[in-house]
């Protein structure tokens, strides 16, 4: 029953409007599929099955909208390639879902699976070649059902269907679309080998309300759900809109801001973007000139943007985009004054049109903390 539901999803998603399914509905069943594959391995009742049923389930999740419980199953497969009497059409399918776009130099895939492989390495490494790769797939999946067995069927109507949601939620289409820049002004970006390939569901949804495109909002995202990311998304969506030059991070830790800084500093490397992690000396260890001069992101901690504030006021009204990083901590008994606090003085001396992002992964009651706000 479950391998069915994988099938049927597939194939509705490879007809598209011609389905007489809706994909909606479709997906509702399949995640029981996914959660039964998974509780199968679990249970180590037969570890021949293994690899067969890791590969199915990674694809069940990654076409319920689940990529990160997709990536846990597939990491556990080997790297030399898999045997699952499916023609090859196995490994396309393990190609797709680990999403590292590197094409087997030694062909074990076959000459067509190979060429489809490298089809989809250059979309997803320069954004060419959507229509000319989408029609090879195409052809592809009629040729096995002409001619195939029903494992190689099944194998097809999958990997067919993970590749063409794959391009859907790529950031050569959803990033322009999003924020409203053309794909010229991403493009760049979107060629680093370092930069996100596709979006996850959480970053779709910042995507769809706009924030993308100077919305403020109150996120609440579940770790692991791509929370450094999104925020580097906010980040690069302001600045090449010419949006702001200056965007702040307020992180309630130390810790927290010397992440934050050693990830924002990596993923904006070779671009003309400073990031400017604040010490907690009580003293200006800023150039105030610098924030007119080029794109600056600076990341503190409360405490010091409070000392910052009454001693440079002015600042404020650069800020373009201003983020606050674990936002529950307003609830805190010892330091969630101090946020409030500074959360309530910025919002009185940033402009009205500043973007103010808060994201937490444990907010309970975040539409009465976005109505507040």
């Amino acid at each position: 029953i479950s391998i069915a539901l994988l099938g049927e999803l597939a194939a509705a998603i490879n007809r598209g409007a011609e389905s007489p399914f809706s994909e909606s509905e479709l997906k509702k069943n399949l995640i029981f599929s996914a959660y039964f594959f998974d509780a199968y391995l679990q249970s180590k009742l037969n570890s021949a099955y293994d690899a067969y049923v890791l590969l199915l389930g990674a694809a069940s999740y990654y076409l319920c909208d689940l990529p990160g419980s997709s990536s846990v199953l597939t990491q556990k497969l080997q790297d030399g390639g898999i045997n699952l009497d499916a023609g090859g059409l196995e490994n396309l399918l393990l190609f797709l879902l680990r999403g590292d776009w590197q094409i087997d130099e030694n062909s074990r895939y076959g000459e067509r699976i190979a060429a489809l492989i490298g089809g989809v390495r250059q979309f997803f490494q320069n954004g060419t070649g959507e229509e000319k790769l989408l029609v090879f797939a195409v052809n592809l999946r009629r040729e096995v059902y002409e001619s195939g067995t029903p494992r190689q069927l099944l194998f097809a109507d999958v990997a067919i269907a993970v590749l063409q949601s794959k391009i859907e939620r790529s950031t050569w289409k959803t990033l322009p679309a999003y924020s409203g820049l053309t794909l010229d002004t991403w493009r760049s970006i979107l060629q680093k080998d370092s930069f996100i390939k596709e979006l996850w569901p959480a970053q779709h949804l910042l995507g769809k309300k706009g924030v993308l495109q100077g919305a403020s909002a109150v996120v609440q995202m579940p770790t692991s759900a791509g929370k450094t990311k999104s925020t580097e998304l906010i980040l690069r969506s302001a600045f090449l809109a010419n949006r702001i030059s200056l965007a702040v991070i307020i992180a309630p830790f130390r810790a927290l801001c010397n992440e934050i800084s050693g990830s924002l500093t990596a993923a904006f490397d070779g671009e003309a973007i400073t990031v400017n992690e604040l010490s907690d000396v009580l003293q200006i260890d800023y150039d105030n000139n610098d924030f007119m001069a080029k794109k600056t992101i600076m990341v503190a901690t409360p405490e010091k943007m409070l000392y910052i504030l009454r001693h440079e006021p002015l600042l404020a009204k650069q800020i373009g985009l201003l983020i606050f990083d674990e936002g529950h901590l307003f609830d805190d008994e010892t330091r969630g004054a101090t946020y409030e606090l500074l959360l309530t003085e910025l919002l009185s001396l940033t402009s009205k049109d500043t973007q103010k992002v808060l994201i937490s992964a444990v907010l309970n009651n975040a539409e009465t903390i976005g109505e507040w706000l």
